[in-house]
């Protein structure tokens, strides 16, 4: 992803914008680089560690303006944050994907992430909270703390606090593009073909569909299912007016 975030547009915008990328599909020795242009352009980079975290302190103690994922069923999860809180970045906890998961791990229930977030707590104000499938157990603790719930485009979200929506998006949504989000679109509980209710394609977008989306959410997080600059621009344009 050579320079792909070297554009010239303004980054004003009357709501927080973001662009999240996936740890397990980027070369870690081009992270800061990656980080550091999204930080020219946008709010936040949410970095998606469920699956390959991260632990080069060197890339830790350099991340701007960055949301690092954490898996709340880990084993290793407290450890991860010993480290992980000691940096300055935001932490998003999640219950995360099963099939990241070993048996052993997958066996802790939904509940451990209460634990997870408390931890988190005691060292730092500001957290993501990963709502899927736990918003029972999760509303009460982000709504007395004045957490961040973050929630997956296609779900709905009744906590009454700030919100951050995930939008996997493409400029157009091709076979492709579908084939590559396959296991993704199989995880969400009501998918049936439907795949306009989970992707967004940019050329297809509505303004009455963006201005519902501003309406409800304080950040937009953008996950570029096609990691290149023209997606990346068009995703800003598009939701930066």
């Amino acid at each position: 992803m050579e320079n792909c975030l070297k554009i010239n547009f303004s980054i004003y915008c009357d709501i927080m914008l973001s662009i999240a990328t996936k740890l397990s599909q980027i070369n870690q020795n081009t992270l800061i680089e990656l980080n550091n242009n999204i930080y020219k352009f946008f709010d936040y980079h949410v970095i998606d560690a469920e699956k390959t975290p991260l632990t080069d302190e060197n890339i830790l103690e350099n991340l701007k303006n960055a949301v690092l994922t954490v898996q709340s069923k880990r084993k290793d999860v407290f450890e991860l944050l010993d480290l992980y809180t000691s940096y300055n970045f935001d932490i998003c906890v999640v219950l995360g994907n099963k099939s990241y998961l070993s048996d052993e791990e997958r066996r802790y229930k939904k509940s451990r992430i209460l634990d997870v977030i408390n931890k988190c707590l005691k060292i730092k104000d500001s957290l993501w909270v990963g709502t899927e499938g736990i918003e029972d157990i999760v509303k009460q603790v982000i709504e007395e703390n004045d957490l961040i719930a973050f929630y997956l485009y296609g779900c709905e979200c009744n906590i009454n606090a700030k919100k951050a929506i995930y939008l996997p998006f493409a400029n157009e949504i091709n076979e492709d593009v579908l084939k590559s989000m396959e296991n993704y679109l199989k995880r969400r509980k009501n998918y049936n073909g439907n795949w306009q209710d989970y992707l967004i394609s940019l050329k297809n977008i509505k303004k009455d569909f963006i201005k519902n989306i501003k309406r409800k959410n304080d950040i937009i997080v953008g996950y570029p299912i096609k990691l290149q600059i023209e997606e990346i621009k068009c995703f800003k344009e598009v939701f930066g007016e």
